[in-house]
């Protein structure tokens, strides 16, 4: 099988008149790797979307039209399907035309997600003489989500007290404990913090022992690149390693990786997610020989089970057929006129998918700015997290951002003294301001929204459709460009860094 060139999913740097997040723009592309902890060298990479059509007048579930001719190839693959799996992405996965994979599978959905195990030909591919490739670890064991509800990382790094984790604070602008650091990047950027212990582990053995090597605790993850050192930027870098694989992997967009010297690895179509996740972490750090042996049973694998049991106890099923995003509507007051100013772009910071969109309110001028505008609940639910510039809110009533639906606020000032974690929210109640505030720099007042399903971010092209009331979100293949669609009345709004043709509100009436 010819196979395409990994594509890292990273964020561009796109500097809008009004709104946009400032990111760093690369990944990690190669690295000298030996025995000796390797150098990371640094490039520019250009994104994949996570983009899937959608239907002026969508649907959760679309089967193939009853008239399409059925194809039954002589030569095809039987592929059980893995949670989250939907046939354009496996059709993606195995590089087969996507119309024949339809055909070839007439009695399931054309787009929705399909049960796990459910039976899928793939066409023209005969893989009868291969062995099942060895999966790491499941999909639910990458994502923060259900699988952690119980979870206290505090817990889990103190069984190892006399281990260099429990022992050291770390941070760049302020310092926390050694665990609260990686339970943080666990939230922010929705990765399961016993997948990033276990790395650190393997990595460097920091968990459960200590060192007095320089080279080590700056680097615990072994991302040797002065940019990257100390503990709170090897996790981000890892995170958004992660995360690339993950979700470039689920939405068919990457077949092959490329290793620490160049090498090209090709990905057996028949992996996890998860899994691909793993390899999207030591590919920029290992040549083929080291990669091989940290994918394997005895490698990653083998200090993930020493230090948490088999993690494929743990696992559950993130996604099921015909999920639907809840009634939201557009996030700010009646009868105020905002801008669409950011079609999907990344979820936060570097990471992917493109998860998340920007809208502004409007302004006397460009740049970080007060407004007077506000922000406020466009659905029912709980507020699980407030920081600096962020604010979570789950849509169910457990108040837990690891399951069901949640939102999040990015670059929102909350409204003092009136919001706390556990608060019930009502529709329409003011949450804060727009800002230029939040972990991660930007050009302009806005609010940068993004959406999690049991700790999976949603890509905001779908599936499941990304709807704000009568508007639905469509992508295009670039970062911050992308639709606003109105169901009822046809309209169409395109994202720009402009004040006229980009503007929307919501009636009282």
């Amino acid at each position: 099988m010819k196979l395409q060139k990994t594509i890292f999913i990273t964020a561009a740097s796109v500097a809008f008149v009004l709104t946009s997040c400032i990111t760093s723009n690369e990944s990690i592309l190669q690295s000298t790797a030996t025995l000796s902890p390797p150098q990371v060298s640094i490039s520019v990479s250009t994104p994949e979307p996570t983009i899937l059509s959608i239907p002026k007048q969508p649907t959760d579930s679309m089967l193939i039209t009853p008239t399409m001719e059925s194809y039954s190839p002589e030569i095809y693959h039987l592929y059980n399907t893995q949670n989250g799996d939907t046939l354009p992405t496996i059709a993606r996965r195995f590089m087969v035309d996507a119309e024949l994979v339809w055909r070839a599978n007439l009695n399931l959905a054309r787009t929705d997600f399909l049960d796990k195990d459910t039976q899928v030909t793939v066409p023209d591919l005969d893989f009868s003489s291969s062995n099942d490739p060895f999966l790491i670890i499941p999909d639910s064991e990458v994502v923060y989500g259900p699988g952690q509800v119980n979870l206290d990382v505090q817990t889990e790094v103190q069984v190892y007290s006399d281990g260099w984790l429990w022992q050291i604070e770390a941070g760049n602008d302020y310092l926390l404990p050694g665990w609260r650091v990686v339970q943080d990047i666990a939230m922010a950027y929705s990765v399961n913090p016993r997948l990033l212990l276990a790395l650190i582990e393997y990595q460097s053995g920091l968990v459960t022992g200590i060192s007095n090597a320089e080279s080590i605790v700056q680097y615990p993850l072994n991302v040797q690149k002065w940019k990257f050192a100390k503990l709170p930027n090897q996790l981000m870098w890892a995170a958004e390693q992660i995360n690339a694989g993950y979700y470039g992997w689920r939405h068919g967009r990457i077949q092959e990786l490329t290793l620490a010297e160049g090498e090209q690895y090709k990905l057996d179509p028949r992996l996890n997610s998860g899994t691909v996740a793993i390899y999207s972490f030591f590919a920029p750090l290992y040549s083929t020989a080291l990669f091989e042996q940290a994918i394997g049973p005895n490698g990653f694998a083998a200090t993930y089970k020493q230090l948490f049991g088999d993690p494929f106890n743990f696992e559950v099923n993130l996604v099921e057929p015909g999920l639907t995003q809840p009634e939201i509507t557009l996030p700010f007051e009646n009868d105020v006129v905002w801008n669409f100013t950011g079609g999907p772009h990344n979820a936060w910071r570097d990471s992917a998918p493109w998860a998340a969109i920007d809208l502004a309110p409007q302004l006397a001028e460009s740049g970080c700015v007060e407004s007077n505008d506000w922000i406020v609940a466009p659905a029912p639910g709980v507020i699980t997290r407030i920081q600096t510039g962020v604010l979570a809110q789950n849509l169910g009533d457990d108040g837990s951002e690891l399951t069901g639906w949640t939102l999040i606020y990015v670059h929102l000032l909350p409204e003092k003294y009136k919001l706390r974690v556990g608060q019930h929210i009502e529709y329409g109640e003011r949450l804060g301001r727009p800002s230029c505030e939040g972990d991660f720099e930007s050009t302009g007042t806005h609010l940068h929204l993004a959406r999690k399903y049991n700790g999976e971010w949603m890509p905001a092209s779908g599936p499941p459709i990304f709807s704000l009331g009568d508007w639905d979100v469509i992508g295009e293949h670039r970062p911050y460009h992308g639709k606003l669609y109105n169901r009822k009345t046809g309209i169409t709004i395109v994202a720009c860094a402009c004040v006229n043709d980009n503007q929307i509100s919501k009636s009282s009436k």
